[in-house]
C-alpha cells in the first residue's frame, strides 16, 4: 500500500476539493474493501452519503479526511436521514483518513464497522437558524466514543500498514452484531462497550457497575439489570463472550485499545 497522496493532474483548484479528490483517488488506487479484501469502485459524483461500494460483496463505504487525527466526533449528514439510515441497516461503514499536509501522506487510517454505528452514536446539531438559508436544516455528529472498541478497525497506524490478514478479521469479528436487528444493536453495543472495559473475565456484578450509565443512555427503561442479563445472553449468543460458571464470563473477542 503505498501511502503517498497523488497530487498530479487534480481537477480543482480550492484546498477542500483539492483534498477529496486526492484522498479519493489515493483510496481507489490503494485500499480495499475491508469485508471482502477486493479493490473499491466510486459512486457516481451525485450520490450523496455513499463514496465506495465493493463490487464483490457490495458493502459501502463513506471517506473522511483530515489534516487533524480524529477525535471523538465526526461530521455528518442530515440528523433523521442518519438516523433512519442506521435505523434501516443503511448506513456506511466510514473510512476515516488523517494526512500529513506537509509531505501529503497518509498518517492514520480507520474503519467504522456500520454495525457499531447506533443510534446512540447519531448526536443532532443545533437546526439552522430561520436567517439561514437552509432554515430549520439539522444536521448531525457521529460520535466515535460511543462505538465499542471492536468496530474501531486500524489499517493503517502512525504510517505503518497493518496486515490485511488482521484488518479482515477484525471485520469479520464486528460482522456478528449485524446479526441482531438493527433495533436492537443500540443496547446490546452499549452493554459490549461496558464488557470491554472490563478484565477479559469478569462477573455479573462487574456489569451491574455500569447501571448508572446505562440508565442515563435509556431513561425508558425501568429495569436496567435484566436488560443487562438479557444483553449479555445474546453477546453469548452471537460469540462475543462466554459463560464459565454461574454470574462468571469471559470475552472471546480482545480489545482493540
Amino acid at each position: 500500500m503505498r501511502l503517498e497522496l497523488d497530487l498530479s493532474k487534480l481537477t480543482y483548484k480550492s484546498m477542500s476539493q483539492i483534498v477529496r479528490e486526492a484522498t479519493e483517488r489515493w483510496a481507489l488506487k490503494n485500499f480495499y474493501c475491508v469485508s471482502c479484501g477486493s479493490s473499491l469502485e466510486s459512486y457516481s459524483a451525485n450520490t450523496s452519503v455513499y463514496d465506495f461500494r465493493s463490487p464483490e460483496c457490495h458493502e459501502k463505504f463513506q471517506l473522511k479526511a483530515s489534516k487533524k487525527p480524529f477525535g471523538t466526533k465526526v461530521l455528518d449528514s442530515e440528523y433523521n436521514m442518519a438516523l433512519n439510515s442506521v435505523m434501516k441497516n443503511e448506513f456506511p461503514s466510514l473510512i476515516l483518513l488523517h494526512y500529513d499536509p506537509t509531505i501529503w501522506k497518509v498518517r492514520d487510517l480507520g474503519v467504522v464497522h456500520r454495525a457499531c454505528i447506533t443510534p446512540s452514536c447519531i448526536i443532532p446539531r443545533k437546526p439552522l437558524t430561520s436567517k439561514a438559508e437552509r432554515a430549520g436544516w439539522q444536521g448531525c455528529l457521529i460520535s466515535l466514543s460511543e462505538v465499542p472498541a471492536l468496530g474501531r478497525i486500524d489499517v493503517v497506524k502512525n504510517g505503518v500498514e497493518v496486515p490485511k490478514s488482521s484488518v479482515l478479521k477484525r471485520w469479520k469479528d464486528g460482522g456478528r452484531l449485524l446479526m441482531v436487528e438493527p433495533q436492537l444493536r443500540g443496547w446490546l453495543a452499549d452493554v459490549l462497550k461496558c464488557v470491554e472495559r472490563l478484565f477479559p473475565v469478569f462477573t455479573l456484578e462487574d456489569v451491574y457497575s455500569f447501571e448508572i450509565e446505562l440508565a442515563a443512555k435509556h431513561p425508558n427503561n425501568r429495569n436496567i439489570r435484566a436488560k443487562i442479563r438479557q444483553q449479555l445472553q445474546m453477546l453469548r449468543d452471537i460469540g462475543f463472550i462466554e459463560f464459565l460458571d454461574r454470574g462468571l464470563y469471559r470475552r472471546t473477542t480482545t480489545n482493540a485499545e
